[in-house]
């Protein structure tokens, strides 16, 4: 029998997890650790609403990569299955070296080191403990992966990141300035010569996209 998990996210509803490994990651405590990190830091204090966590995010992003990567494979994009994990886990943790109130005291309590160092360190942890099996995601998180798209997906001017926490951030502060239309911008995904590009069509919602 495959493996399926169904967890209910305020924002998406369902996000469907349907790799045993990946639920592994997510069960583990490292990744865990991020249900007692709040996404905005203090910003709870202004916005009552915004108690919302790092793992909150880690896994929005990891749906928006799902519907992201289903698209561009919709478009002929050719994406294998071990991407597709690998693009997924790496996105997962993209944020897993975040410490006690995200960025205000990143500079403090880890001098000289930003959380994405934290992050690959803990990835190559996690690697080591899953037998190497996380080595692809480490390439794509990286960006040492040859197709440039998967790490534009994880970090560049169109990452599902950003398309979560506007969209997360905005759901639980209120304010609406920071909703972004992340379904269509999704759906004017597309590749050309390896880079991540959008359609024409979706040039209006980029650009509310970039102003947000």
């Amino acid at each position: 029998m495959a493996f399926h998990k169904i967890i209910n996210d305020p924002v998406y509803g369902f996000i469907t997890i349907n790799d045993p490994l990946i639920q592994d990651i997510i069960a583990h405590p490292y990744f865990q650790r991020l249900r007692r990190i709040h996404q905005m830091a203090m910003a709870h204090l202004v916005y009552p609403g915004a108690v919302h966590t790092r793992l909150h995010h880690a896994l929005g992003a990891y749906h928006l990569m799902q519907l992201a990567l289903k698209e561009l494979i919709s478009k002929g994009v050719e994406i294998t299955p071990e991407e597709q994990q690998a693009a997924q886990i790496a996105i997962l943790l993209h944020d897993i070296g975040h410490g006690p109130f995200s960025h205000a005291l990143e500079s403090i309590m880890t001098k000289g080191m930003a959380h994405e160092q934290l992050s690959i360190l803990l990835i190559d942890e996690l690697n080591h403990e899953f037998n190497g099996k996380l080595e692809l995601a480490k390439e794509i998180f990286n960006n040492r992966y040859p197709k440039k798209f998967l790490y534009q997906l994880i970090s560049g001017q169109l990452d599902v990141d950003r398309m979560d926490y506007l969209t997360r951030d905005s759901f639980f502060t209120g304010v609406i300035e920071g909703a972004i239309g992340y379904d269509r911008i999704i759906k004017m995904l597309t590749v050309h010569q390896g880079e991540l590009m959008v359609e024409e069509k979706g040039i209006y919602s980029i650009e509310k996209f970039l102003i947000a």
